[in-house]
């Protein structure tokens, strides 16, 4: 016997997510990382996505992502990213990763420098006058 239950999709999805979460739960040092980052972007507002020119040949060029206040050049250099941009005079900007981050103060032509960035999921955050906007994470 065949018995149809009716339910909105998010009901559908939660009792979904309940039996992954016996069946297959996460594991706990997964779930920690995942509310740390979450933590982490609440109370910053989100950058919006402008333009993301993703570059076509893997082996040349760099790759141009613009948010609203950010723009930024991502290069590939051995180990990672070397990231550039523009932004305000007067910022910081930061990129945060999985295990890491790193920081750099805006010069007084709107230039920054970040360094190595990691391959892999990224966001960068941007502070001003104790207030932070954020991008959302992407991958670099």
């Amino acid at each position: 016997m065949t018995v149809f239950v009716s339910c909105t999709d998010r009901e559908l999805l939660d009792a979904l997510a309940r039996v992954i979460d016996v069946l297959d739960p996460a594991p706990e040092a997964v779930a920690v990382r995942a509310r740390s980052a979450f933590g982490e972007r609440t109370g910053a507002a989100c950058l919006r996505l402008l333009s993301d020119s993703v570059r076509v040949d893997p082996s040349g060029g760099p790759r141009r992502v613009a948010f609203t206040g950010l723009d930024l050049r991502l290069e590939l250099v051995v180990g990672g990213w070397d990231v550039t941009g523009v932004a305000r005079v007067g910022t910081v900007v930061g990129a945060r990763w999985p295990g890491g981050g790193v920081t750099a103060a805006v010069d007084e032509v709107g230039r920054f420098r970040l360094g190595r960035v990691p391959s892999g999921p990224v966001w960068f955050v941007l502070r001003c006058a104790g207030r932070e906007h954020a991008t959302p994470w992407f991958v670099a």
